[in-house]
Order: structure tokens, then C-alpha cells, then sequence
């Protein structure tokens, strides 16, 4: 009778146990899953402009650049321009040392005078020949006269045979000499010829001479500033298959352009007369304005990357703008004025795929990059141009007790950032849901009193419908 006592109290103790262990499994579980309900990221629908840009990138240049060259070899004797150098059309920029062409010119000078000298002489030696000729065709035709008489007297029995043929040999003889003398004068027309031609080429080489000569004198072919200069006194310039470069020439650095290279995917959406703003690294925080001037047609392909070449006009009346300086250009293609946006994020937000995100991140289950939680904008399909003018969307609010609401709206231009809300029940001021906070982001966002807003922990959403 006496343990009866004791095996009571045992059993008593176990079930104390037992109770305190599920009380404070289910405490734990409680307080875990509060913990773990969701804090929601919201955005506000203001009221304000929105822009839609190509964005691109080129170098500014002059209108014109000449590059001045050298068509001959030699040494540079003078230099009469510099860098930033004003100049105008037909200045003198620079001399070579013309010495060389100067003994050039003169032999062929020299040449030309021998030349005529020989052409004279064949004159004269064409003239004696064609009058050698002349004597010949009377001696022939005297012989011819005589041969005549001595054969009709021979055949009327009044002369020796002798005398006839003698006759007969004194014409081939002068026939003969006929012949020699055409000959002599076709060779004294050939060689005037030849002469005449030597004499053409003697020409054509003193010309040539005086040409170098004068390319020794560098003249500028524009008006406008020295931008580059690539040679130094005493320097010597070798023109061989191309002329080198001594000064590089900017027309009128008051009108200036970008040449950019616009991607295929863009150049549809751009054109001539559509102003454009860019900036460059000298003055990071003034906008400069251009206008498209041109959409050049022939492509070029980086790997496998198709651009095309639009160019933008530029006043530069002040000429702060230099040639080579990097310009980042933005292109207005559209924009809309005073309208009611929306965060992109906001459109990009799905309940369902927000909840599996957090409770992937609660299990250190890493989400694939490209879904539809904060941030992405894989979901949607929004770029920098956004979704279509008035295309369907849904976005999500807080309605009552911290519960989900969709709202359908219709959506209009973006900038990449907001986007036109053209339709819904929506109004200047309300709040839309644009993403969760991760578990994670929570532990820091208690000591950082800057975070963006976000609501009071709410039961699980509901499904999207």
C-alpha cells in the first residue's frame, strides 16, 4: 500500500511534463510564425512629367576637320601656324626646304631648251631631205624624157644599141635616187617626231618640277582653327604611298557635332529633327542641347551588335565644347506632362511570387536571378520604354487589416523608373505595394532610421485571382 502513493505522483510529473513541453512547442511555433509574417514595401502615385530617351554615346568634332598635308618629300625650313592658330583660306602654314626643287626645275629647264634645240634641227634636216626629194623626182622625170627618145630612135635603127641602154640605166639611176631621198625624208619626219615628243615629255617634266616647287608652300585649303600640328622646324617628311599629316584643320568650331552609334534596337525610334541633351565629363552638371542632323544607313557590326551612325548638330557659340571630347547623349523620344505615375516596381510586384521569395529566403534557398520580386524586371516586361500606351496591368494595395487588394489599371509611357497610370481606381497620394522586405533586410532596417517606407506585419496574402 505504500508505493501506490509513489506511482501516482510519478505519472502526475510525467504529465506536467508533457503538458509544459506542447505549450511551449506551440509558443514557439506562435511566435515563429509571427515573426515570419511579411513586411510590405509601398510607393506613392504622385503627380508629375515623364520622358522616354535612347540613350547613346559619341565624340564631338568639327562640321569640317581637314588634315594638311605634304604631296612631296623634305625638310620642313619654316612653320608659320601653330596649335589654336586662327587661319584663314590660302594662308601660308609652312615651307619645306625647296633647294632641291629648285635644281629639279632648272635641269628641266635645261632639258626643254635641248629638246627645242634638237626639234629645230630636225626642222631643218626634214626641210633638206623633202628638198633632195624634190631635186630627185625632176631628175627622174628628165631621165624619163631622154630614156623616151633614145627608144624611139633605136627602134627606128637611128641609134647603137649602147646609147639605148645607156638611156635605160641613167633612169633606174635616177629612179633610184628618187626612192633614197623618200626614204631619207620619212626617216627625217620620223625622227621630228620623236623629237617632238621628247620635247612634249621635256615640257611635262619642267611642269612637273614646278609643281613640286610650288607644293613646297603649305597653304591652308579652309578657314577655321589649327586643332593638331604634327610636325617641328627642321623635321623631315617623307610622302611615299600617302601624305603625311602636318596640321589637322577645324572649320568653324562654333557649329560643332556628336557622332554616335544608335542600336539597331533604337534606331526605329529616332529621327532627323528630334532634339537631343548631352553632357560631357568637363562640365558634369551643365546639359548641353543638339538637334539630329543625319541617320546615316550603312551598318556596323561588333560582335554580332548592329549599330548605326546618327550625327547631332551642336552650337557651340562660346566654344567651350572641344573636338574629341566625349559626349553622353540622351535623346527625347517621347514624353507626356502633369500625369499621374506609378513605380515600376510597383507593376513588377506579384503577391505570390513575393511570398515564395520570402520563405525561400527564410530556408537559404537562393532565388534565380530574373524573377519577379523587388526589383526585377523580368516580370513585367518594362524597359526603358515601359509598356505599351494603354496596355492592362495589375497593381496591389493595402485594403482593410493589412490584406492584398489588386487593382487593375491601364498604363501608358515609362521612363524606366515610373510609368503613366492612364486608368484604375487610383488617385494622386495613394499607396501601392511594391515589393516584400526579406528576412534578412529586416534584421538591418531596425537600426536604420532612413529605410523607405513600408506597412505593419499582415496576415499571408491571398492568391493573385
Amino acid at each position: 500500500m505504500s508505493r501506490r502513493p509513489w506511482t501516482i505522483g510519478k505519472y502526475l510529473w510525467l504529465v506536467v511534463i508533457m503538458v509544459l513541453s506542447i505549450g511551449g512547442i506551440g509558443a514557439w511555433r506562435f511566435f515563429s510564425v509571427k515573426a515570419a509574417k511579411p513586411v510590405y514595401l509601398v510607393g506613392s502615385v504622385e503627380r508629375g512629367d515623364i520622358a522616354n530617351h535612347v540613350a547613346a554615346a559619341g565624340t564631338l568634332s568639327a562640321l569640317t576637320t581637314v588634315q594638311v598635308g605634304s604631296q612631296v618629300s623634305g625638310n620642313i625650313a619654316e612653320l608659320y601656324a601653330d596649335y589654336n592658330s586662327e587661319v584663314n583660306r590660302g594662308q601660308l602654314l609652312a615651307r619645306l626646304d625647296p633647294e632641291l626643287f629648285e635644281s629639279q626645275v632648272r635641269q628641266s629647264e635645261a632639258n626643254v631648251r635641248a629638246s627645242e634645240m634638237t626639234l629645230s634641227s630636225d626642222v631643218a634636216g626634214t626641210a633638206n631631205a623633202d628638198a633632195s626629194l624634190e631635186k630627185a623626182r625632176v631628175d627622174v622625170a628628165d631621165k624619163q624624157r631622154k630614156f623616151n627618145r633614145q627608144k624611139e630612135l633605136f627602134e627606128n635603127g637611128l641609134i647603137a644599141r649602147d646609147d639605148f641602154e645607156s638611156a635605160q640605166a641613167n633612169l633606174l639611176a635616177a629612179v633610184a635616187a628618187q626612192k633614197a631621198a623618200q626614204s631619207q625624208l620619212q626617216s627625217a619626219q620620223a625622227a621630228h617626231k620623236a623629237d617632238e615628243a621628247r620635247l612634249a615629255q621635256a615640257r611635262a617634266s619642267l611642269q612637273t618640277a614646278r609643281v613640286n616647287l610650288e607644293h613646297t608652300m603649305i597653304y591652308s585649303p579652309i578657314s577655321g582653327t589649327i586643332i593638331s600640328r604634327s610636325v617641328d622646324r627642321g623635321q623631315t617628311v617623307a610622302a611615299s604611298m600617302s601624305a603625311p599629316t602636318l596640321f589637322t584643320i577645324g572649320e568653324d568650331l562654333t557649329k560643332m557635332q556628336i557622332i554616335t552609334n544608335i542600336d539597331e534596337a533604337d534606331v526605329g525610334r529616332i529621327k532627323v529633327g528630334m532634339p537631343a541633351t548631352f553632357t560631357v565629363d568637363a562640365y558634369p552638371e551643365e546639359a548641353f542641347s543638339g538637334t539630329i542632323s543625319q541617320i546615316r544607313l550603312s551598318a556596323t557590326t561588333v560582335q554580332n551588335v548592329v549599330t548605326y551612325s546618327a550625327i547631332f548638330s551642336v552650337d557651340n557659340p562660346q566654344q567651350r565644347l572641344k573636338p574629341g571630347m566625349t559626349a553622353n547623349v540622351k535623346i527625347l523620344v517621347d514624353e507626356v506632362n502633369d500625369v499621374l505615375r506609378i513605380p515600376n516596381s510597383a507593376l513588377r510586384f506579384k503577391p505570390a511570387v513575393a511570398e515564395k521569395e520570402r520563405r525561400d529566403s527564410q530556408a537559404g534557398v537562393k532565388t534565380p536571378s530574373g524573377g519577379s520580386g523587388p526589383g526585377s524586371s523580368g516580370a513585367s516586361g518594362l524597359g526603358q520604354g515601359g509598356p505599351r500606351s494603354g496596355r492592362a496591368a495589375s497593381v496591389w494595395v493595402l485594403g482593410a487589416n493589412q490584406s492584398l487588394r489588386a487593382v487593375a489599371v491601364r498604363t501608358g509611357l515609362s521612363d524606366g523608373l515610373r510609368t503613366q497610370l492612364l486608368s484604375g481606381d487610383l488617385k494622386e497620394g495613394d499607396s501601392v505595394v511594391t515589393g516584400v522586405e526579406s528576412d534578412s533586410k529586416r534584421a538591418t532596417s531596425a537600426s536604420n532610421t532612413a529605410q523607405p517606407q513600408k506597412t505593419s506585419s499582415a496576415p499571408p496574402p491571398p492568391p493573385p485571382m
